[in-house]
């Protein structure tokens, strides 16, 4: 849904961008909230949270400044555009410091690199961290199971 939100023409207007994003939060936190007895899920929950947030206080859009984007020389993905306005071919909404409601949380931390997340925020991280926790939950216990081979039992699993 994000996906068709940023790549998708949905018309000179942004509101469907808008609309599209807050709906996947809310889409995507209620799948967390089913699958919360899974560590990672619940730090991806927090994470998503931490994203929500901004996003429903800026207008449906994470809030990102000018300076953030000078850091990693993409000032002219913003030429033409007003404090407000949605980014194209972005999840982002151009906004000053002074005028960003949890900007804390806005997508303000800059990590130059040729590929991507050049510019993310501190939910991002949180997922990252999850997805970690939750790819290390699932596949690990199954690595530990085939090496104690069939005819070994462990105090845990009998």
């Amino acid at each position: 849904m994000q996906a068709i939100a940023i790549f998708v023409p949905l018309g000179f207007d942004d509101v469907p961008k808008r609309l599209l994003f807050p709906i996947s939060y809310l889409l995507l936190i209620f799948f967390i909230t089913v699958n919360l007895p899974r560590a990672g899920f619940a730090i991806i929950g927090i994470g998503l949270l931490l994203n929500f947030l901004p996003i429903i206080a800026n207008g449906g859009l994470m809030p990102v400044t000018a300076d953030s984007l000078a850091e990693i020389g993409q000032l002219h993905r913003i030429e033409g555009r007003e404090e407000g306005d949605a980014i194209p071919y972005t999840k982002n909404v151009l906004k000053s410091r002074e005028n960003t409601h949890f900007y804390e949380l806005s997508d303000r931390l800059v990590w130059d690199n040729p590929v991507f997340f050049r510019v993310f925020s501190i939910g991002d991280v949180v997922i990252a961290g999850g997805l970690v926790v939750l790819l290390g939950d699932l596949f690990l216990p199954r690595l530990q199971r085939a090496n104690r081979g069939p005819g070994k039992t462990s105090r845990l699993n009998p």
